[in-house]
């Protein structure tokens, strides 16, 4: 930890509503680390934030997907937490909300292209398919990917 950011927490410890912030965050840290631990790759990552309180496990995530898959663990981590000492009753997940996503998202989103002789095969394979809905289909997929080719 840089010494600024030491000096920095030991100022604001000395207000009172400060210092309970500051120890509830560095709790939450650290109780986030210990869940990170016990997840598998790439999970791990996608695991954002971690509290406790009363008994009530919180985990937020970044996406729905993730989150499906975070519940999958929950009782793994509710044994895994319970061998350190913490009395978990009920564990929940929440995702990101949408609105703290899309303000941390870059602003110009760059959309996928197809390169113009992927579009070209593209559209020789489809010419070349006797199904009509495959080849229709690729025919779609040419379009939609060519962009402003």
């Amino acid at each position: 930890m840089p010494n600024q950011f030491v000096q920095a927490c030991r100022f604001l410890r000395r207000n009172e509503k400060i210092a309970g912030y500051i120890t509830a965050i560095e709790r939450n840290a650290q109780l986030l680390r210990k869940i990170r631990s016990a997840l598998p790759p790439p999970l791990d990552d996608h695991c954002l934030h971690a509290s406790l309180e009363a008994g009530v496990l919180t985990l937020l995530t970044d996406s729905p997907v993730w989150s499906s898959r975070l519940r999958f663990f929950a009782p793994e981590l509710v044994r895994h937490l319970a061998g350190s000492g913490d009395t978990i009753a009920a564990c929940r997940v929440r995702v990101r909300p949408l609105a703290l996503v899309r303000s941390t998202a870059p602003k110009a989103i760059r959309k996928n292209r197809l390169s113009a002789r992927t579009v070209q095969h593209l559209i020789e394979a489809a010419a070349g398919i006797q199904d009509a809905k495959i080849a229709a289909a690729l025919r779609r997929l040419a379009k939609a990917g060519a962009g402003n080719h």
